[in-house]
């Protein structure tokens, strides 16, 4: 059950840094490189690695949070 929340976490996530992704590549350098950039093959590869980003950040957060509650433990001891 925790995968799951963290996997539709970082879907709901990773939909919206790519949306940021493709117009800073628009932005910063040019429409040629957006249209090559949203085309099938390359828009699948970035958005899963995305994806795969946002999985391993939130993972890591999660991992921090239960470090930091076994240090709280400790001290209180």
């Amino acid at each position: 059950m925790k995968w799951i929340i963290i996997g539709l976490l970082s879907l709901f996530t990773s939909l919206f840094d790519y949306k940021i992704g493709l117009e800073m590549t628009r932005i910063i350098y040019g429409d040629v490189v957006y249209k090559m950039m949203s085309s099938l093959p390359f828009s699948i590869i970035y958005f899963t690695i995305v994806f795969i980003t946002e999985i391993l950040i939130i993972s890591l957060f999660q991992k921090i949070i239960k470090i930091r509650k076994i240090i709280d433990f400790v001290m209180r001891r």
